[in-house]
């Protein structure tokens, strides 16, 4: 289908594309590979979605925020398309619409978040099933690949690895998709994606935001709270977005500020990467439709937000970079109408955000604890573990177990049966077999007992699922099965480690450079402007 025509049949209400969105568009239909740059509220969103629709295949967008899956599957839904989101769905759901993917035909959109794509085994048996009928896959808030900046997710640096596993070598078109990436972010994300070609807005800046910098020099938590409060008066009604960057401590919170403030003002509420699922979804749908007025965040909420009338954006705590600030401050405004971004600064702030960096990613204490949950045991040659399980600091080991060669993925599966029973004889004799090895039904167990490849094992678990011979009668403990590559030796620890280390100092060094630029006087305009080149 022609662009053009998608446009006039699918989104009425937009007469003509804007900024980049075209030649992204072709670019995509030409068959690259395309890491696109544009300003949050640019309508990036359009550009999957009219190029998925053209190709007429299946678009996978890989997205980090539930609510905006929600959000995005909804709208398109009321269009008249097909999308499917499984955030919400219960494992009975979650099973039956996969199976009904394999089955029928694929929805013209599915939004998977990067933790489900590293570890659901059949969404992977699905997809690669069905894989010549995906013709896009969109990586959305790209910035969380790389570990050089604070928005990193561990599950991003599996993506790579789970489109090897679903495409082989032929990938299909791949669209990258973020608002600020410095040039080492860029590089990155061009080796891992295949990348082919780089589209960059030429206007990253939003002439209707107004950036202020409120230098408080040596001020105390209390001179900053004085100056919050203002903020919060002279925009009282408005809905105002305040970035704090920690969850937990006596002052400057998320939740210490929420506790504040929540009775001196109308409609508080705070959002951090500790809540549930429901209680995210809660405070965005009261901040989009107004009950809730000010949000006390971490930078979990600025991810693919679009709620386009927030008016103001503060920076409680310094960002670590020019471009995290800029991305934050992307939040207000998204309608078009003047909008506010007001960072308070204070000497006090940079030495927490310099101790912050100090403790970010891996050391070599880290590691060797993850090595304790992730490593051999008892002689094993084989590895499996509960990725959903896992903490941050073990799934981002992990992910650099897997970057260096050390752990190498060979299944996506379940740790246990006892999550299936039979629907038809066949399928009842399948898994009473299977249960003659281990009566647990521990996959592992039953794969080294039985001489079966893990691999061939769990594809045939998720081939019986597809026949419908056996289902899901309870939640099942997802699996990732893994060999050992290189031994993991002290050298091998120190090239980790001293690969996070040159990662921290890029880090420490980005961030002096601004602090350094606000302790000169140099306005935000100007260190954004220098920073993204605009």
């Amino acid at each position: 289908m022609e662009k053009r025509e998608v446009l006039e049949r699918h989104f009425p209400g937009i007469e003509q594309f804007r900024d980049i969105q075209e030649p992204a568009i072709d670019a995509l239909l030409e068959g690259q590979r395309v890491l696109c740059l544009m300003p949050t509220g640019g309508g990036k969103s359009l550009i999957y979605q009219v190029a998925g629709l053209a190709l007429e295949k299946c678009t996978l967008v890989i997205s980090p925020l539930v609510a905006l899956m929600s959000q995005q599957r909804d709208q398109l839904v009321r269009s008249g398309l097909g999308a499917v989101s499984f955030s919400g769905m219960d494992y009975r759901k979650q099973f039956q619409t996969l199976t009904a993917m394999l089955q029928g035909e694929l929805p013209d959109f599915v939004f998977v978040s990067p933790e489900r794509i590293a570890n659901d085994g059949y969404l992977e048996y699905v997809l690669r099933a069905r894989c010549e009928d995906i013709g896009l896959v969109v990586v959305d808030e790209a910035h969380c690949v790389s570990q050089w900046g604070e928005g990193f997710r561990p599950s991003y640096r599996n993506i790579p690895l789970a489109l090897d596993r679903i495409f082989g070598d032929s990938w299909p078109r791949i669209l990258c998709l973020t608002a600020t990436l410095n040039e080492g972010q860029q590089d990155q994300i061009r080796e891992d994606f295949r990348i082919t070609r780089t589209i960059k807005a030429p206007a990253l800046w939003r002439d209707n935001l107004d950036l202020e910098i409120v230098n408080l020099r040596d001020g105390k938590d209390e001179t900053k709270d004085a100056e919050l409060e203002r903020i919060l008066e002279e925009h009282r009604g408005e809905k105002v977005l305040v970035f704090v960057h920690r969850k937990y401590g006596k002052k400057g919170t998320t939740r210490t500020l929420d506790a504040k403030y929540r009775d001196r003002y109308e409609g508080v509420a705070h959002f951090d990467s500790d809540m549930s699922d429901g209680e995210k979804a809660s405070v965005l749908q009261g901040f989009t439709d107004g009950s809730i007025k000010i949000v006390f965040a971490t930078s979990a909420f600025g991810m693919g937000v679009d709620i386009p009338d927030i008016r103001v954006v503060v920076n409680y705590l310094i960002s670590e970079t020019i471009e995290q600030y800029y991305q934050e401050v992307g939040r207000a405004g998204r309608d078009g109408k003047p909008a506010k971004g007001i960072l308070l600064y204070t000497r006090q702030s940079r030495r927490g955000r310099t101790r912050l960096l100090g403790e970010s990613l891996c050391t070599e204490g880290s590691l060797r604890s993850s090595w304790e949950e992730l490593g051999p045991k008892r002689g094993n040659t084989m590895g499996c573990v509960n990725y959903e399980a896992l903490s941050e600091e073990d799934r981002a080991s992990f992910a650099l177990f897997v970057d260096h060669d050390v752990l190498r993925v060979v299944a996506k599966g379940v740790l246990s049966l006892n999550c299936f029973e039979a629907v038809t004889d066949e399928g009842g004799r399948f898994l009473s077999d299977l249960y003659t090895y281990a009566r647990k039904g521990m996959v592992s167990i039953i794969a080294r007992k039985s001489g079966r490849n893990v691999n061939t094992l769990s594809l045939d678990i998720w081939r019986r699922c597809s026949q419908g011979d056996i289902r899901m009668k309870s939640s099942p403990s997802k699996g990732i099965f893994y060999t050992f590559g290189r031994e993991l030796t002290d050298e091998v620890i120190q090239e980790i480690v001293s690969d996070q280390e040159a990662k921290k100092r890029a880090r420490v060094l980005a961030f002096d450079r601004f602090a350094d630029g606000i302790e000169a006087g140099r306005t935000a305009e100007e260190l954004v402007r220098e920073a993204l080149r605009i």
